[in-house]
This record gives C-alpha cells, structure tokens and sequence, in this order.
C-alpha cells in the first residue's frame, strides 16, 4: 500500500510542477485535464501525509517506551493508544481512497419517478421524492432540473418523466 501511495504523491508533484509550466497554462484543455487529476490526487496525498506524520510518531513512542527516560516512557505510554487509533482510521481511509474510481461517477444521470400504484398516498411518496432528491442535489452543488412534470386534478405528482442532474 504504501509503495502505491508513494506513487500517487510523485504523480501529485510532477502534475504540480507540470501546472506551473507555461506552454501548458496556454492550452487550456490540457491545464484543466491536469488541475482535475491533480485535485483528485490531492484528496489521497492529503491524508497519506498525515498517515506518515503519525507513523513517525508511533515509531518514536515506541522508541520511547524502550528508552531509558522515565519520563518520556510515561508520556509514550498515554499516546500510544491515541496514535493507534489514528493510525488504523488513517490505514483505513487511504484503503478506502485507494478503490478505483467508476469511470460512470463524473458523468450526469437522468432521473425519472412514477407515482405507480395507490392512488393519492404514490402520488404523495412520488413528491416527496422528487423534492427530497432535489434538495439532496442543491446541497452537493449539483444542478437539477424537471424535464417533465404531469400532475393530478388534485396537484398532486403522477409523473417527473425526466428529471436531469448535473455533477
């Protein structure tokens, strides 16, 4: 894993170098090719920096609890737990981190909801739904617009045939 990570931050740096380049600043397609993949690293470069921040200081409590201050063994002793913890919750997102991408997760989805069967109460539920999915997309900054919408006598929802969101 860590062989990986180390990877992952030489792509990060030499993307960095790349972006202060100014024949790729001029082409814009590649500059923002680049500042994507760049910002998508950085969100496992961040937390493998940290992972190796605390590794330093494990292995130094460690050192610590075998050294002969009696202080400092006592000190090393209250953080260990402390720097375990963070550690496997650190090992634990960068593995999560490390799961590849779907190639499907950037692209936008079109979303379409039918009252179906139960008279008034699917109606209901189908309105609820369209607005609760709505304001799930205005909270992730997501653009969301009603294609279509058929609605009752009762104004109540029979159909969104297309509901469109944009990532």
């Amino acid at each position: 894993m860590i062989d990986k990570l180390e990877a992952i931050k030489a792509r990060f740096d030499q993307i960095g170098v790349a972006l202060t380049n100014p024949e790729i600043i001029a082409n814009q397609k590649e500059f923002g090719k680049l500042s994507k993949e760049y910002k998508s690293l950085e969100k496992i470069v961040n937390p493998f920096e940290q992972y190796k921040r605390v590794l330093g200081d494990y292995e130094f409590a460690k050192e610590s609890i075998n050294g002969s201050d009696e202080d400092m063994k006592e000190l090393a002793k209250e953080e260990m737990p402390a720097l375990e913890e963070k550690k496997d919750k650190l090992e634990k997102e960068l593995t999560q981190l490390l799961i590849p991408k779907d190639p499907q997760d950037d692209k936008n989805a079109i979303l379409e909801i039918r009252a179906g069967t139960g008279g008034d109460e699917a109606s209901l539920f189908a309105g609820d739904l369209l607005g609760m999915y709505l304001r799930y997309c205005s909270k992730r900054g997501w653009k969301a617009a009603v294609v279509r919408l058929v609605v009752t006598k009762k104004l109540l929802l029979k159909l969104v045939a297309k509901m469109f969101m944009a990532l």
